[in-house]
């Protein structure tokens, strides 16, 4: 009995194993995994200034500029995929005046969390959830025909998009709209900074 449960245990993390692949490396170097377009992408960063931009590749890659470049190595970048579903991750490094460049395929769903910095988002197709603590958040292509619901909200700053025509700022500013001909759903949240859709 006890070969038969340590043989089913065994099993199991063999097969979690191969479920799950991780790949790691800093910011010393450009970074690049292979991807399929179409995936569903989880980032969460470090405070910094970050820009994901879409591209023709089947791939993710990162490149990072900083001040300090000596220190460059200290900004470890990890990624696991399993499914379908990518989680790409980065931390550690120099407090101030770091610049991340994220490429990913063009059509990707993206789920972006960091506590404070700057997101821009370009020519990446899919759906957005994005969340952050102190900072601005541009997106860019954010339209009727693009998106089916948009979701943006500040507690404290500015909300602005310009295909919609909404400018608010101020305390508690959001809006949501629908659109038939979307395909997209974006969800942006910012507790302290400025949203702009264009």
């Amino acid at each position: 009995m006890k070969l038969l449960v340590g043989f089913v245990c065994l099993l199991g993390t063999t097969a979690a194993s191969m479920a799950w692949s991780e790949t790691s490396g800093t910011c010393a170097d450009t970074f690049t995994v292979p991807v399929e377009a179409g995936m569903r992408l989880a980032v969460y960063s470090r405070s910094a200034e970050v820009n994901l931009v879409g591209t023709d590749q089947r791939e993710i890659r990162v490149t990072c500029r900083m001040d300090d470049s000596e220190r460059a190595d200290q900004v470890h970048i990890r990624f696991g995929k399993s499914d379908g579903t990518g989680k790409l991750a980065i931390t550690g490094g120099p407090n101030n005046n770091v610049h991340i460049t994220i490429e990913v395929p063009h059509q990707t769903h993206l789920n972006v969390r960091m506590p404070a910095g700057a997101i821009h988002v370009k020519d990446v197709a899919g759906d957005k959830d994005i969340d952050v603590h102190a900072g601005e958040l541009t997106v860019s292509g954010v339209g009727p025909r693009e998106y089916r619901t948009v979701e943006a909200s500040v507690e404290i700053g500015e909300v602005r998009a310009s295909e919609f025509d909404v400018d608010r700022g101020g305390f508690f500013r959001s809006f949501k709209k629908s659109s038939a001909e979307g395909l997209y759903r974006l969800d942006a949240h910012i507790i302290t900074g400025s949203i702009r859709l264009n």
